[in-house]
C-alpha cells in the first residue's frame, strides 16, 4: 500500500516512531524507535536478542506511529507486516538511521552484536491531519 505524500515530510524528518509488536503471551509491546524512510518504505534495524526482534520473528504484524511533535494532532499509523529480516552484518541501515536523527554514528552495543535490517509491508493507513 502506498504511504501518501502528505506523510513524506513527517516520515523524513527527526520525530520518533512508536513501534508496537506482539509479545509472546499476546501482550502488546511498544517501544520508540529511530527509523529510514527511503521514500518509498520505512526500514528499521533491529538487535540480536531484544524483544522487538524476538517478537517479529515469532509474529510479524507491526504497527508503527509517527507523531509531527510540533502538531501532536498530526500523525501517521503504518499497519502491517515485516518483510524479510536480513542480517546487517556491515551496519548499513543502523548506520544510515543514525546520520538521520543524530547526523553521524557511533556503535553502541557490544562487539560482533548481530543487526537485521527489515522494512514494514504497509497494509492499512491511519492519520489525523491536525486541527
Amino acid at each position: 500500500m502506498e504511504i501518501p505524500g502528505e506523510f513524506h515530510d513527517l516520515l523524513s524528518s527527526k520525530a520518533i516512531a512508536m513501534v508496537g509488536t506482539i509479545g509472546g503471551r499476546g501482550e502488546p509491546q511498544v517501544t520508540p524507535l529511530w527509523f529510514l524512510w527511503d521514500g518509498e518504505r520505512v526500514r528499521i534495524s533491529l538487535v540480536d536478542g531484544r524483544q522487538k526482534l524476538r517478537n517479529l520473528q515469532r509474529n510479524p504484524a507491526i504497527s508503527l506511529v509517527v507523531v509531527d511533535p510540533a502538531r501532536p494532532t498530526y500523525y501517521v499509523e503504518l499497519r502491517g507486516r515485516i518483510d524479510d529480516l536480513v542480517p546487517d552484518p556491515e551496519l548499513v541501515l543502523e548506520q544510515a538511521v543514525a546520520r538521520k536523527y543524530t547526523g553521524g554514528w557511533t556503535d553502541v552495543e557490544p562487539p560482533g552484536t548481530t543487526r537485521y535490517a527489515t522494512s514494514i509491508v504497509v497494509e492499512k493507513i491511519t492519520s489525523q491531519r491536525g486541527h
